[in-house]
């Protein structure tokens, strides 16, 4: 398919039909590459909550780092004053 680039501020974009994203399943991100004087775009297939379990752990890990085990006991109180309501 023949087609041309359009301006897009500094940069150029090239129009892609929706025929051609649907059938690679390309919806909001894709990943961007440069291949060999080519650019090859792939869909980015995000799985809901991935990666939220990875994170758990690696806090668990280390918990002296986590915020329930820090020493609180020379912290400075921000105000100490009285509100007025």
């Amino acid at each position: 398919m023949l087609t041309t680039m359009r301006k897009v501020g500094n940069s150029r974009g090239v129009l892609i039909p929706a025929a051609f994203l649907a059938s690679c399943q390309i919806e909001d991100q894709v990943d961007m590459q440069l291949q060999d004087g080519q650019i090859v775009i792939r869909p980015v297939k995000r799985i809901p909550r991935d990666g939220w379990f990875d994170q758990a752990a690696a806090a668990t890990a280390h918990p002296e780092e986590t915020a329930e085990t820090q020493n609180w006991d020379n912290a400075t109180t921000a105000d100490d004053s009285e509100w007025v309501w």
